[in-house]
């Protein structure tokens, strides 16, 4: 599968354009399930095979999460009942300046993943490379199989990027996510929410 990462520079983006700018206050999950040993190899296709990830949380009906770390990096994968884009957001519960964000779609047999940020309350999500940062996604991947598009991607839990969420060990992390319907990551999301997850344990 053939993996670009192009966008117009200095788009503004409507992932999440969080219904007029903010997300509902953080919903609480199920605790993932602790210690679930890694026993396959990590390969960023869009197929979560059992053993791939030591944590798994379902956040919605429509949305789950899959993640492990390295000594220096998180792999994820976010899961999404939608046939556009699926993104997170890390750093806050609510969509304000200052937040990190990782989206992506998959048309055809070509995935696209994004290194993002919101800059201001308005919402402009832009590409950290339009606003002088760096894109600090390691490896990607996806699939959209019977109506789920899933996104899988590694990065460093500190990437040294002032547009990047710097993840630390014990740390209850603040997110948001949302899915679309549509490839077009200027067509405002279907479903969003937020909740908090410690990432690195």
């Amino acid at each position: 599968m053939r993996h670009i990462s192009i966008f117009p520079i200095g788009i503004v983006l409507a992932f999440l354009v969080l219904a007029a700018g903010c997300a509902s206050d953080p919903v609480t999950p199920p605790a993932p399930v602790d210690g679930s040993p890694v026993t396959e190899d990590w390969i960023p296709d869009g197929i979560i095979v059992s053993g791939e990830y030591q944590y798994s949380q379902r956040l919605s009906d429509s949305m789950e999460i899959h993640w492990s770390t390295t000594d220096e990096t998180i792999r994820m994968a976010i899961a999404g009942s939608a046939t556009g884009w699926v993104g997170i957001g890390l750093g806050t519960p609510r969509m304000m300046a200052g937040v990190d964000y990782i989206a992506g779609y998959v048309d055809g047999e070509t995935v696209v993943v994004h290194d993002l940020y919101s800059q201001s309350p308005r919402c402009p999500i832009q590409m950290d490379t339009a606003i002088g940062g760096t894109d600090d996604i390691l490896r990607y991947g996806g699939s959209q199989v019977d109506g789920v598009t899933t996104i899988e991607f590694e990065r460093l839990f500190a990437t040294g990027d002032e547009f990047d969420y710097a993840i630390r060990q014990g740390e209850e992390v603040a997110i948001i996510w949302a899915v679309s319907d549509s490839n077009s990551m200027t067509v405002q999301h279907r479903e969003s929410s937020s909740t908090t997850i410690m990432l690195w344990r």
